[in-house]
């Protein structure tokens, strides 16, 4: 990875054209943005339910950004989970970098998510709601392991390729995947890449991840299609989990299709079903997750979605997880988890 810290280094130095000292240099721009999304769910652990309110991923966010010269701009963002429901928050606790952009691609550094998390988030039909896809990629339920493949890098850098006909290359590695300084040594860093096409109404991407603390990783290909009102979308990863030797590892496939449809200018309908196959005996489980969304105005949504997850005798996914926020677990492995949830999404 040092090589790949000194290429960075030559394309930004490449790229700098300074500014005549004459010049007017204009101000940065500076954007506040968010996301209010909260929802009253009703939630039920295969044994007994009850109502809660989520915020659903909410956020808050700070954008930045200077042109420095006609090729080289400098970017920087601040963004943070607000709990809408509970008044409360974590400030940078989530996408929070400062990077540069040019014809050479972005470059960053921080913490965000990494590319594996990327294709996910364009292939999940229910993001952010019961029925998230993450439900059953970060396979946090295999081994015991504690490994989340839909996660954000510390102690992140990032570079993205400009598009080349279509095409857009990511590589993402981690120094530390622990806060703090990392020690020598010790082997905890981490790379996330992918590789992505899209033109029209065509997208196509794959992407794969490695932790070297536990040596897992998993490699994901997302497809998604749209034609007319119609839009599938479908995901296959297939992971490996370690929980620190070779004759403790675990091979998990998770796979599915998703469909939406335009039904009217305001109203879209759709539906999404994954499941998971596991090498482990009976560590299967499937999740069906259906919904509807009607758009008051292009911001403003309201929203209606119905999510399952059963499990096989030796795990316990649900399907409130992701990044929905009020997670119910089942109440022991083999139970069924189900959802009922309603709501409204506000960008601004």
């Amino acid at each position: 990875m040092v090589a790949l810290s000194r290429i960075l280094l030559m394309i930004i130095i490449f790229n700098l054209i300074p500014l005549n000292a004459q010049d007017k240099q204009s101000p940065p721009s500076i954007t506040l943005y968010g996301l209010a999304h909260v929802t009253t769910d009703y939630l039920d652990n295969g044994e007994e339910g009850g109502m809660n309110l989520s915020s659903n991923s909410s956020r808050l966010g700070i954008r930045a950004g200077l042109e420095i010269s006609k090729n080289l701009k400098a970017i920087a963002q601040v963004e943070q989970e607000v709990q809408w429901e509970n008044g409360a928050g974590n400030f940078a606790s989530r996408d929070t970098y400062v990077g540069l952009q040019g014809s050479f691609g972005t470059i960053r550094l921080g913490y965000f998510d990494t590319a594996l998390k990327a294709i996910r988030g364009k292939i999940d039909l229910f993001g952010d709601q019961i029925g998230d896809l993450r439900n059953l990629t970060r396979l946090r339920d295999v081994q015991g392991a504690s490994y989340d493949f839909d996660t954000r890098f510390r102690n992140g850098i990032h570079y993205q390729s400009p598009s080349l006909w279509g095409i857009i290359f990511d590589i993402h590695y981690a120094t530390n995947t622990d806060n703090g300084v990392n020690p020598p040594g010790e082997g905890n860093d981490a790379v996330s890449g992918s590789v992505a096409f899209s033109k029209k109404n065509l997208f196509l991407s794959g992407a794969g991840e490695y932790k070297s603390d536990t040596s897992s990783y998993a490699l994901r290909f997302g497809a998604a299609y749209n034609f007319g009102p119609w839009r599938l979308a479908g995901l296959v990863q297939l992971a490996v989990i370690k929980k620190g030797s070779e004759a403790e590892s675990a091979g998990v496939n998770t796979l599915g299709l998703g469909v939406s449809y335009k039904a009217a200018d305001k109203l879209v309908l759709k539906g999404q079903y994954y499941r998971i196959d596991a090498e482990t005996e009976m560590s299967n489980a499937d999740m069906l997750a259906l919904g509807v969304d009607y758009f008051l105005s292009k911001p403003v949504q309201l929203l209606l979605a119905y999510a399952r997850t059963g499990n096989n005798e030796r795990v316990s996914y649900t399907m409130s997880a992701g990044g929905h926020g009020a997670q119910l677990y089942p109440a022991q492995p083999g139970l069924t988890a189900n959802g009922l949830s309603a709501g409204i999404r506000f960008s601004f």
